[in-house]
């Protein structure tokens, strides 16, 4: 491995713990059954008769302002229906939850188990929006929080969740009756909903919490290594003795159907997500790809056979090891872009 490359993996062996400061996307599930006092069973996708019902019971969502909760339309537009008055259901409702939940704390680099207790609905209607702000803790232990969008006809109203000079667009608009659209992120995070252009953006709100004794934790910090990948990178730009091409291996095995960056598991997450920024920085491009291994050379007969016929014709096989590789070629194939499109 050169020089560069050797020195890429030393720095990326610091990043602590897995994960991301926020993870989403879209999921088929098994919906819930969803029923709101004084508005009944709520239909999927949601209908623009019952957003209004519900909108009618609802009232002004306020806001953390230091020690106060206030409400003010400028800076939060937005209609809620207290848990009290939703009862959520469904024969699989509790196994799906526990397995997005699951999920989530894995993309945002927790391992320990994790609740999730439902908050409140939300209900945006055209206009409605959320300037930047920041979540408050609510219970002991809670840690980050995890929004449903549930299936409707509507448009912008997208979160965008910001950290240490990133920011991620979670623009989800599930209309399909068995899509959900989720997001998580965690507390200390700045976010924001942009303006739903039209239409109705519903989401349920939930807490997530460590089971047990609470304990705090923060989004990942990765600002030191991003500044030393990035030095070294550039370094690489400018050098005239180091290669074209650099593979960092990473921990996780992936086939060419979930190989994409929105995808990857564990400790690799965490390595993409300093990778991804200080590419762009350094003027660099940047690829997932599969790399397949092929070898050639000479064997020597162990003098063993295997016991293992697969007919009466056939003889028992002989067994070789490998004696000297004299060719060895390496392909890469699958090539991903960091926005998950495919590299001419």
């Amino acid at each position: 491995m050169s020089s560069i490359g050797a020195a890429l993996l030393n720095s990326l062996r610091s990043v602590e713990r897995p994960g991301d400061f926020c993870v989403g996307g879209t999921r088929e599930i098994f919906m819930p059954t969803i029923d709101v006092d004084g508005v009944g069973r709520i239909a999927f996708p949601v209908q623009p008769i019952q957003a209004e019902q519900l909108v009618a019971s609802a009232e002004a969502a306020p806001y953390g302002r230091g020690e106060a909760t206030v409400v003010d339309r400028k800076v939060r537009r937005t209609w809620q229906v207290d848990s009290a008055k939703i009862r959520i259901g469904g024969r699989h409702w509790d196994k799906t939850l526990a397995g997005l939940v699951e999920d989530v704390a894995l993309g945002l680099g927790v391992g320990e188990p994790v609740a999730a207790d439902f908050y409140k609905l939300l209900v945006y209607d055209a206009g409605s929006f959320f300037v930047d702000h920041r979540d408050t803790e609510k219970v002991p232990g809670m840690f980050a929080t995890m929004v449903l969008v549930l299936p409707s006809i509507h448009s912008g109203g997208e979160l965008v969740v910001k950290h240490l000079g990133r920011e991620v667009v979670f623009d989800v608009h599930p209309e399909e009756p068995s899509e959900v659209g989720f997001a998580a992120f965690y507390a200390d995070c700045v976010h924001e909903v942009r303006p739903v252009q039209t239409g109705r953006r519903l989401t349920l709100v939930y807490n997530l919490r460590f089971v047990g004794r609470g304990r705090p934790l923060k989004a990942p910090d990765y600002r030191a290594e991003h500044g030393r990948v990035v030095e070294l990178l550039r370094g690489w730009t400018s050098a005239e003795d180091e290669p074209d091409k650099l593979i960092l291996p990473l921990e996780h095995v992936y086939t060419p159907a979930e190989l994409s960056f929105s995808a990857l598991k564990g400790a690799d997450a965490g390595v993409a997500s300093v990778l991804v920024k200080a590419a762009t920085e350094a003027d660099c491009d940047l690829h997932l790809a599969l790399v397949s291994i092929e070898e050639s050379g000479s064997a020597e007969h162990t003098g063993y056979y295997s016991r293992r016929r697969w007919s009466r014709d056939e003889e028992d096989d002989e067994q070789f090891e490998v004696a000297e590789v004299i060719d060895r070629a390496l392909f890469l194939s699958e090539w991903r872009r960091p926005d998950g499109s495919e590299a001419g």
